[in-house]
């Protein structure tokens, strides 16, 4: 149901040459097991101060933007997001060094003829792992099955120590050594 509005964004923030991995219920398909999703979400690589220059990018290629109450959303919370016909596009504004990280070890994908980037399986599991919601946890568990014995442990464990003492919080840290015992 996506494959033409993802084909035509990927296009787009390739062509704007904004570095962007694909995150979301698409990524999770792609790294982990297929499932559905209604719209297509993004981690971008773009200063706060650029978002209304890429709102008009967005709008002259045909995108519905709603630029005062995206900017606004965009300095509040960090994300935003526009339109392509019925399908809306998340986008959320990088902002900690795992993000960068991840940005670092994207991996490229080939899907309906567009090549886009994104995290590692790794970084997913990472991503998804700091809300903590229940789609959020049973995405990971299924990448975690897919990967199970190749994931860089170290490198899963440092990141979740991290988090868990940045959030004061050691549920980042424990669930990620129980995704690896899967």
């Amino acid at each position: 149901m996506l494959e033409k509005e993802y084909k035509r964004i990927i296009t787009f923030l390739n062509k704007q040459k904004i570095n962007y991995l694909v995150i979301g219920g698409i990524a999770v398909s792609v790294i982990g097991e297929p499932r559905e999703t209604v719209d297509i979400d993004f981690c971008v690589f773009i200063k706060k101060g650029d978002i209304e220059a890429f709102f008009e990018k967005a709008q002259r290629d045909g995108y519905i933007v709603d630029k005062k109450e995206m900017l606004s959303r965009a300095k509040l919370t960090g994300s935003f997001n526009i339109r392509d016909g019925k399908v809306q596009i998340d986008f959320l504004i990088s902002s900690h060094e795992l993000e960068k990280s991840s940005l670092n070890r994207k991996i490229e994908v080939e899907m309906h003829g567009v090549k886009a980037y994104y995290p590692t399986p790794e970084d997913l599991i990472l991503f998804k792992i700091v809300p903590g919601r229940f789609q959020d946890l049973a995405d990971i568990e299924s990448i975690a099955k897919r990967y199970s014995g190749k994931l860089d442990e170290k490198y899963l464990l440092n990141w979740a120590k991290k988090l868990s003492d940045e959030a004061e919080d050691m549920r980042i840290y424990k669930g990620v050594k129980r995704l690896l015992t899967l």
